[in-house]
């Protein structure tokens, strides 16, 4: 056995008396000692060594196992691939399962080989390696193993080296978003489909606006050509009151070519607003009395329609006309024409005049005035009363109309 190192430190000289050999003695121990020591601290690092590897070691095994995990487990797909070849190295199950295949069947094969043709661009995933951006995210479809899309979110970023910067690894998350993409695609397709419906209804709209407008032109039209007539033949008749009763007859006429005009000239084609047709029907038919007789008009706000204008225009042509014809001998008065709100969902038209007064508002029972406004009173689902106290007043309380 060789000698120690250490041992070779220790010089003997000649023959050495009992208390040298005692010291010599005292020396070895000494340095045995401290070679001991020694080794025992070298001994303890390298226990505390070989723990501390061991704690690195379960560490890492702890570390790939919790990542292992994570990965497997994640509910939505990861995959890892080369940065370079664009190979997959690994896949999780959800990113498997999203393609139908094991994640063993994906390493190995290209990332690219399961995106849809029609998706395919290399310009964001270049931007990536060459370190343009730290992540790009898009929407795209991929490839099932039976051929048919899954539409995906896609979003990758790099792993770098450090410091160096060189691409080491490329990190895809993958999101299945098939059922919601395919919702907004079928919710798009309705919507075109319904913005084609519409298209069709608003020409549709359109012509029948169109030809409303020409329906009511060509009767205003057609009841100015009666009207002419009738004024023809008034001027050749000899008899007054034949040419009073055609002049009444043409009052009538004009009653509904205007409201078939202000139909025309109304936004919706089904309804205009009362006052201006009031006031219009009235006037025309003061036109010609010499200006002696005053004429006031008021009307609540209120649209109305064909069913409830024509009567009601009638019935003020017929009242009017009743007050132009009795009230006023010498040619001088007023007549106020009113139509109000009176109480929720009713109406009174009132047509009042300061003339001389006539018995039962100018009417003889039977005549044909008479049985006109009757009918229209009816009509509109009113009652009228009249009273002769300083002119007289006609006052007619019916439903107001009601739009659908």
């Amino acid at each position: 056995m060789p000698i120690p190192d250490w041992l070779l430190d220790v010089e003997v000289v000649g023959p050495m008396s009992g208390e040298q050999l005692s010291e010599l003695s005292d020396e070895l121990e000494r340095k045995v000692g401290e070679r001991i020591g020694e080794l025992e601290r070298l001994n303890a690092e390298l226990q505390q060594a070989l723990e501390q590897k061991t704690a690195a070691q379960e560490a890492q095994a702890r570390s790939e196992a919790h990542f292992r995990a994570a990965f497997e487990s994640d509910a939505v797909g990861q995959v890892h691939l080369d940065p370079i070849t664009g190979l997959i190295i690994r896949a999780n199950r959800c990113y498997a399962a999203m393609l139908g295949y094991a994640p063993e069947e994906l390493v190995g094969r290209r990332g690219s080989d399961f995106t849809w043709p029609e998706d395919k661009t290399g310009e964001p995933y270049q931007r990536l390696i060459q370190g343009k951006v730290e992540t790009y995210s898009r929407e795209k479809r991929c490839i099932r193993r039976d051929g048919t899309p899954v539409w995906t979110r896609f979003s990758a970023s790099m792993v770098r080296e450090p410091g160096a910067g060189k691409p080491l690894l490329a990190v895809a998350i993958v999101e299945d978003i098939d059922d919601r993409k395919r919702a907004e695609l079928e919710l798009a397709r309705a919507k075109d489909e319904l913005e084609a419906v519409v298209e069709q209804r608003t020409s549709a709209l359109a012509q029948r606006d169109l030809l409303l407008r020409e329906v009511y032109h060509r009767v205003k039209n057609n009841l100015q050509i009666v009207d002419g007539l009738l004024l023809m033949q008034a001027r050749r008749l000899p008899e007054p009151q034949a040419r009073a009763a055609l002049e009444t007859l043409r009052a009538r006429v004009y009653a509904l070519g205007l409201v078939h005009h202000q139909l025309m000239g109304s936004n919706d084609l089904e309804t205009f607003e009362i006052a201006p047709f009031l006031r219009e029907l009235s006037a025309h038919l003061l036109e010609g009395f010499g200006g002696g007789v005053a004429l006031e008009v008021r009307a609540t706000t209120l649209k109305v329609d064909l069913d409830f204008a024509i009567p009601l225009g009638l019935l003020v042509t017929e009242l009017v006309t009743n007050a132009v014809k009795h009230a006023f001998p010498e040619g001088r008065g007023s007549i106020a024409v009113a139509l109000e709100a009176d109480g929720p969902g009713w109406l009174t038209l009132t047509v009042a005049d300061d003339g001389a007064g006539f018995d039962a508002a100018g009417r003889h029972e039977g005549s044909l005035g008479a049985n006109i406004v009757e009918g229209l009173v009816h009509q509109l689902k009113g009652t009228m009363t009249v009273t002769a106290d300083e002119g007289t007043r006609c006052m007619v309380r019916l439903p107001a109309p009601v739009r659908a």
